[in-house]
């Protein structure tokens, strides 16, 4: 059906301007444009894992008491007295390690010692006597995780008398 002289004079003065029709066009076409993959994509990911060093131990508190049955008559050496009931863990990442072991008490009045008994990993030295000098205690650590139960062991001189020794016993990380 053509369309009268009326309607298209309606239909020019209805139509948006020129100007208003180019800034329509252009807003829609993209400013920039990406291919896009339909089957997969893909992006890096980075994962970086730190030097560790990390030794622990599971209690915070040992107590040794050396008593009347814990001495032969006659003997000036009373003890020992042996208490196993804390454990020592640790981790590595890096390259080969050991622990070592020292106290903090400069002149005991009687004896302490400490064994690695059962390490999971690592060497365990002889029992040692703990002095401020830090000790080779497990060895042959590298890249590994474990653990060993501590034995404390505590004797002491009838000739020494009586009192109490109170022992922080550090255990650090050393290169081997």
């Amino acid at each position: 059906m053509p369309r009268s002289a009326a309607s298209l004079r309606i239909l020019a003065r209805t139509r948006l301007p020129l100007w208003i029709c180019a800034s329509l066009v252009c807003l829609a076409i993209p400013l920039r444009t990406e291919a896009q993959t339909y089957g997969s994509r893909s992006h890096t990911v980075t994962v970086t894992v730190a030097t560790i060093n990390n030794v622990t131990v599971s209690s915070g508190t040992v107590s040794l008491t050396i008593g009347a049955a814990n001495v032969t008559a006659g003997q000036d050496l009373m003890g020992p007295v042996v208490n196993t009931a804390t454990s020592l863990l640790w981790g590595f990442n890096s390259s080969l390690r050991k622990v070592t072991v020292a106290t903090n008490l400069a002149a005991p009045k009687f004896t302490l010692t400490v064994l690695a008994v059962s390490p999971t990993v690592g060497t365990a030295a002889p029992a040692v006597t703990l002095s401020t000098t830090a000790t080779d205690f497990l060895t042959n650590l590298g890249r590994s995780s474990g653990s060993c139960t501590l034995q404390y062991t505590g004797t002491a001189l009838a000739s020494k008398g009586v009192g109490t020794d109170t022992h922080t016993v550090t255990f650090s990380i050393a290169a081997q």
